[in-house]
């Protein structure tokens, strides 16, 4: 497979949001792409690799980033951190002219995920 590099934009009057998700811990990530220019070996996967997910939500199509790991707990959830390229094969994959897009690395245990959501 192969993938293109993006990099992580976070506020820095907010700080860590993500409860440990990797875009707080690297400042470039990648994503998978089949027009990309970076291999990756898909039997071991680095850390910081993600996928684009769509979805049609109120009557738009959403994208946002997340890990290409399986979610354990709660599910993906936005950290408020994004990613960044200017590659225009990023703002192809992500369906806008200018390449930012949220990333949801922020995991919850069902437990904390009720208790916030109260």
């Amino acid at each position: 497979m192969k993938a293109l590099p993006v990099e992580v934009l976070r506020s820095n009057k907010l700080g860590d949001c993500t409860n440990g998700g990797i875009s707080s811990r690297y400042d470039d990530l990648l994503v998978l792409c089949d027009d990309g220019f970076i291999d990756v070996n898909m039997d071991n996967p680095p850390e910081n690799l993600c996928v684009i997910e769509h979805r049609f939500l109120f009557g738009r199509d959403v994208y946002h980033m997340r890990p290409y790991t399986n979610a354990k707990e709660a599910g993906w959830m936005s950290g408020g951190n994004f990613a960044y390229s200017c590659d225009s094969r990023f703002s192809a994959l992500i369906g806008q002219m200018y390449g930012a897009v949220s990333i949801h690395d922020r995991q919850e245990t069902w437990e904390l995920y009720d208790k916030l959501s109260r």
